[in-house]
């Protein structure tokens, strides 16, 4: 019996991530001090994590950091961690057996394939509820498959073209946990740190104090993509469809109005295509990683300033 209560509880706790519960509570008859180790909520909740990946904390991260409103069922689900983590991991783990289909599989495997495509029409499109609908599959597809890496390189993707970096590596990390093998992490995490520590192919945005031949190109196309009548100026829908993709936010109808008068308007006080580049003229005088961080939302390589294909 010394020997036995002479295990170090660390060694003990490697040992329960490879058990099923029910031999775990075998083994928690053998002594007090086992007792006391398997029976132990911060045991069970790290084997939760190791098993199945620790949702609850990505469900929070994803949201606080995006702002993104997900599914009224996942919130109920993960946006407070279980008080009890053996009951939780116990039904867990016998939902996650019950669901061990190749065909349910294959059906997760197309809904990723599906939220890359949905992820191609944000870029072009900048509709804000592509992305609820697609997080919210994604977290779904975890529940039942927390191995799916997959669903952690789209959301992560997700905190990148929103230019929440630090939370895109988070996440990374947390897929490449379940599943070191996927490439894709790995591709996106060196893209993040190029982007963060910048890189000497940089294209300015500047020349002379106006805006650079490239930078004014790359604002003309995203002016473009929002003029949807094509008149040289964006109506108060128009420029509030590009402030909401740019920002997350509506603005007051005041604010647009007065973009307007400040910049440069036509007779109707619609923001011309001259003051929107005086805006972004003004911002990257003051502020060049704010104009950077626009173009990264609106699809562009915040260094290069090259159009992102998703692969």
């Amino acid at each position: 019996m010394h020997r036995i209560e002479s295990v170090p509880e660390l060694v003990l706790e490697h040992i329960a991530y490879l058990l099923e519960p029910n031999d775990l509570f075998h083994l928690s008859l053998v002594s007090k001090k086992f007792y006391q180790v398997f029976t132990s909520n911060n045991l069970w909740k790290s084997k939760t994590v190791f098993d199945f990946g620790n949702l609850f904390e990505l469900y929070t991260l994803f949201t606080t950091s995006t702002g993104i409103q997900l599914d009224d069922g996942l919130t109920e689900k993960f946006s407070k961690e279980p008080t009890d983590w053996r009951h939780y991991y116990i039904i867990k783990n016998k939902t996650i057996s019950d669901s061990d289909d190749t065909n349910l599989m294959d059906e997760a495997d197309k809904e990723y394939e599906s939220a890359k495509e949905h992820l191609k029409s944000f870029q072009e499109e900048g509709n804000i509820e592509v992305l609820t609908q697609v997080s919210s599959k994604m977290l779904w597809i975890l529940d039942v498959f927390p191995g799916h890496a997959g669903c952690y390189y789209i959301l992560a993707f997700i905190c990148f073209v929103l230019n929440k970096l630090e939370e895109a590596t988070i996440i990374l990390q947390m897929g490449r946990a379940v599943d070191p093998t996927f490439e894709p992490l790995d591709v996106m995490e060196l893209e993040i740190k190029r982007i963060a520590e910048g890189y000497k192919g940089e294209e300015e945005l500047l020349k002379d104090d106006q805006l650079s031949p490239a930078l004014v190109d790359v604002l003309e196309e995203i002016f473009k993509k929002f003029d949807n009548d094509n008149d040289g100026a964006l109506n108060s829908k128009e420029l509030n469809s590009f402030i909401f993709k740019t920002n997350g936010s509506h603005p007051p109808p005041a604010f647009l109005r007065q973009m307007g008068l400040r910049f440069g308007a036509n007779a109707k006080g619609w923001l011309t295509k001259d003051g929107f580049l005086a805006f972004y003229l003004e911002q990257t005088l003051d502020d060049p990683s704010e104009t950077r961080n626009d173009l990264g939302v609106h699809g562009y390589d915040p260094q290069t300033l090259k159009l992102k294909m998703e692969e």
